[in-house]
């Protein structure tokens, strides 16, 4: 399965990544062996069969950086599949029985993280360390750069897969 990535920033994390999935020593670098995907078809069909084989995937993982441009270059394999999970992140308004409403962001899916995280939260004011934690191991610098990535707008939901190796 070819998984593509093109966020300049992230490419040391994802080489860091792949790496260390091969058992090298990374040392301290960040590393990144996980990836969400909008579902789609495909998605779809390889999550129906990954539910019954404890959220394995049966596919190796091709990571290309910008596979559909000239400057595309092959990162690297990993083979044995993976783990995939199915993710739903939403944002949303909360309205507390006192005090004012505020939007609040969600991520919904079992993702393999910690028993007990199948559904985890985070807003601007009080934060949100299992969410955060999620966002920075899937690359990006704070939650809020997760959001705005995937649920920019109140009232977003986007279904996706996250793909681990």
């Amino acid at each position: 399965m070819l998984i593509s990535f093109s966020v300049p920033s992230m490419l040391p994390y994802i080489q860091a990544g792949i790496r260390q999935r091969n058992g090298e020593d990374v040392g301290a670098a960040r590393v990144k062996r996980q990836t969400i995907r909008k579902r789609g078809p495909r998605a779809d069909k390889i999550l129906k069969w990954a539910e019954q084989a404890f959220w394995t995937h049966p596919y190796d993982l091709h990571l290309w950086w910008k596979s559909r441009t000239v400057q595309r270059c092959h990162l690297g394999t990993i083979t044995g599949g993976g783990r995939v999970y199915p993710i739903t992140i939403l944002h949303s308004t909360v309205v507390p029985t006192s005090g004012p409403s505020y939007e609040v962001y969600r991520i919904d899916g079992p993702r393999g993280w910690r028993k007990g995280d199948a559904m985890i939260f985070w807003d601007r004011e009080h934060g949100g360390q299992s969410f955060e934690e999620e966002a920075y191991t899937d690359g990006f610098d704070s939650a809020w750069d997760f959001v705005r990535f995937f649920v920019p707008n109140l009232g977003d939901k986007c279904h996706a897969a996250i793909f681990k190796w």
